[in-house]
This record gives C-alpha cells, sequence and structure tokens, in this order.
C-alpha cells in the first residue's frame, strides 16, 4: 500500500516528458534510487564486508573439503589457481594440527564476524526499502544468509562444471548459474527484509540480480585474466588483491542497483508496478506488530 499510494502521489504532481508520461517517471524514478542510495559508497562498503567477512569464511569451509572445487571457480573467474600459493595445493584435513590449532572455536569465530555482510546488506535494504532495521532477535537470519552466499561459491563451481559437455555445455552452465543467483538473491532479501516485501518484488529482485550477475560474470571471465595477470606481473600479491576488490566493487553494484531498481520499477503507475505492487487488499503480518500492514 506504502508503495502504491507514492506511486500514485509521483503521478499526480507529474509534468514534462520525464515525469508526466509513465516511461518517463520509471525512468526518472530509477535514477533517484540510484542516486539516493548512494551506489558507490554502498557497493563499495558491501566489497568490502565480502572480501574481509565472506571470503574468510569460504577459506575456512575448504579445511573440511580442501581447495579443489572453490580454486577451480576462481581459477575460471580469475586466471589464476589460489592453491599454487601452498605447497601441495589440497585443504587441512581434520587430522592436520593446524586445523586442531584453528578448531571449532576457531571457526565460530569466523562465521560469527562474517555476519557483518548480512548485517551490511540489510541496513542496504533497509534504506532502499525505508524498513526498520532488524533487531538482534533476528540475528539467526543473519547466519542463514551468511552461509547461502558461503554456499553459492561451490554450486557456481559445479555449475560451471557443465560448460565441458559438449554442445548444450555453456548455455546449460550459464542457465545453471543464473538458476545459483536466483535462489540466493530471492531468499536474501526475504531474509533480511523479514516479510516486509511481497513474493512478486522478492522473484523480481532475485531474477534481475540473476540475470545481471550472469552477464557479468560470463564477461568477467573473458577479461579478467588478462586484467589479473597484468596486475600480479606489475604489483605482485597486492595486484591480485586489487583485482578481487575491484571485481568485488562490481558485483556489489549489481546487488544493490538490482534491489534499487526493482523498487522503482515497483512504483511505476504502469503494468509492471501494478503487478509487483499485487493485490492492494492483501494483508501481511509484519514482524513486532499487532495489526497487519500492507507488504507492499
Amino acid at each position: 500500500m506504502a508503495l502504491a499510494g507514492e506511486a500514485r502521489a509521483a503521478r499526480t504532481e507529474a509534468s514534462g516528458w520525464l515525469t508526466g508520461t509513465s516511461p518517463g517517471r520509471t525512468i526518472r524514478r530509477v535514477i533517484v534510487e540510484l542516486a539516493d542510495i548512494e551506489l558507490a559508497d554502498r557497493a563499495m562498503s558491501l566489497a568490502a564486508k565480502i572480501f574481509t567477512s565472506v571470503l574468510p569464511v569460504i577459506i575456512a569451509g575448504t579445511m573440511f573439503s580442501g581447495w579443489d572445487l572453490v580454486a577451480r571457480g576462481v581459477d575460471d573467474q580469475f586466471g589464476f589457481d589460489p592453491t599454487s600459493a601452498s605447497p601441495g595445493g589440497g585443504g587441512l584435513q581434520a587430522t592436520d594440527p593446524s586445523f586442531a590449532a584453528f578448531g571449532v572455536v576457531g571457526l565460530l569465530m569466523v562465521a560469527i564476524s562474517g555476519t557483518s555482510f548480512a548485517r551490511t546488506l540489510a541496513r542496504i535494504y533497509g534504506k532502499i526499502w525505508d524498513m526498520p532495521p532488524t533487531g538482534f532477535r533476528q540475528a539467526w537470519r543473519w547466519f542463514v544468509v551468511l552461509f547461502t552466499v558461503v554456499l553459492s561459491a561451490p554450486l557456481l563451481a559445479m555449475a560451471r562444471g557443465l560448460a565441458d559437455l559438449r554442445v548444450v555445455g555453456i548455455p546449460l552452465a550459464l542457465l545453471a548459474e543464473f538458476a545459483v543467483w536466483m535462489f540466493v538473491w530471492t531468499l536474501t532479501p526475504h531474509l533480511l527484509t523479514a516479510r516486509w516485501l511481497s513474493g512478486r518484488v522478492l522473484w523480481a529482485t532475485g531474477a534481475l540480480t540473476a540475470a545481471a550477475l550472469t552477464a557479468v560474470r560470463a564477461g568477467g571471465r573473458i577479461v579478467l585474466p588478462r586484467i589479473t595477470e597484468t596486475a600480479q606481473t606489475q604489483f605482485g600479491a597486492w595486484g591480485l588483491v586489487f583485482t578481487t576488490i575491484s571485481w568485488l566493487f562490481v558485483l556489489s553494484i549489481v546487488i544493490v542497483g538490482a534491489a534499487a531498481i526493482i523498487k522503482a520499477l515497483a512504483l511505476d503507475d504502469a503494468f509492471i508496478g501494478r503487478y509487483l505492487r499485487g493485490p492492494e487488499g492483501a494483508p501481511v503480518n509484519t514482524p513486532g506488530r499487532d495489526e497487519t500492514t500492507r507488504a507492499e
């Protein structure tokens, strides 16, 4: 209902092509939403959290299963094998003294610190959708989001393995990658917005994010290996770090931008906006409130 009311207000006050026509209002709304969310700053914050919070959890997780699957994914995207940095390759085994030193407590601490990524993303969604922040009673959602994103790394590597199939390999691999991203970026906003959004908005956010990430990663597999090789030649390990953070920034731009664009489209007074908002009379219970409010 809040989105429907805002859409009606924008239409009432409209004048000129950008505000006086439905396509114009949509374009203007997209620009305004991207500017209001401070896209570059939010994306840089999210990229930093992925680098400092999510990647350590992925690395810690390889202690159970070895580097092979995740390493193939990194090599496929960036053009270098991370296992080459450590003699012998492979991950730590449960009987390894280093594993014992790290221990379950260490893994737990890495996971707890890793939730800062989910909290940052929750604040971004809160800014986009004008929703109240989630409290510590919803902390379990942060852990689920963290491990969902972490799980996407080996799943994407498995999806890319389908590209080795003859004839249908590459299309099938892209379709599988899209399905992984669709699952991750539909579930993630669903958890972090705590039923604040309608199902249609969630599915649209997941679909747009998945399509954009699949396309960006496909392009990255063409240009990134050359960029990585040049950066490593000139700056060594620092070049790899800089390239990785820059690429995470690009992916974060997609994640934040897709959510903001869906918000703008949901305010459209044409068909797409009405579809995303759904039936205006359907109430949904929101956490922490006794009365029912509109999900839209």
